[in-house]
């Protein structure tokens, strides 16, 4: 009986340390972008299967702004760059703000919205990242402000 108990344990534990090394990792980064404080990236979460991706998006002036999220599959939808092998991840979902598409949402003096991006998994070597709409290119004929995060550093994974 203790035979069968110990080895009913140590399976435990497997699945268990199984489970613990597929855990996501977060990284708090809250990083201004370099145009905008007001726009922070907050964190970047890696797991197996997916990378989410944490903006906030406040406003510290005295005047309501505009604002609003680029739909999944738009050619100015954010991506998300491994600048170490070139990797250019796409969008795969974004929450938070209304889509372009359909209208903006007003951000009033003091309040804030979260923008909540998902990618494919990043590659396992991925330190140095480049997150922004429109790929960082925005387009010269466009008047919307375009976001981007040239240079994010995650410590080693």
């Amino acid at each position: 009986m203790r035979c069968t108990s110990f080895l009913r344990f140590s399976a435990a534990l497997s699945v268990l340390a199984l489970a613990c090394g597929a855990h996501a990792q977060s990284f708090k980064l809250q990083l201004p972008l370099e145009s905008d404080p007001d726009v922070v990236l907050q964190e970047v979460v890696v797991d197996a299967k997916q990378t989410r991706v944490t903006l906030l998006v406040k406003n510290g002036t005295n005047e309501a702004f505009e604002a609003c999220a680029q739909p999944t599959g738009s050619p100015d939808a954010f991506t998300l760059k491994d600048l170490g092998s070139g990797t250019v991840l796409q969008q795969q979902s974004i929450s938070g703000l209304t889509l372009c598409n359909v209208k903006m949402d007003v951000v009033k003096p003091g309040r804030s919205k979260f923008l909540k991006i998902t990618f494919p998994p990043l590659p396992a070597a991925a330190t140095r990242l480049q997150l922004g709409e429109a790929s960082c290119q925005p387009r010269p004929d466009s008047d919307m402000e375009f976001w981007c995060f040239k240079n994010i550093v995650l410590p080693a994974r």
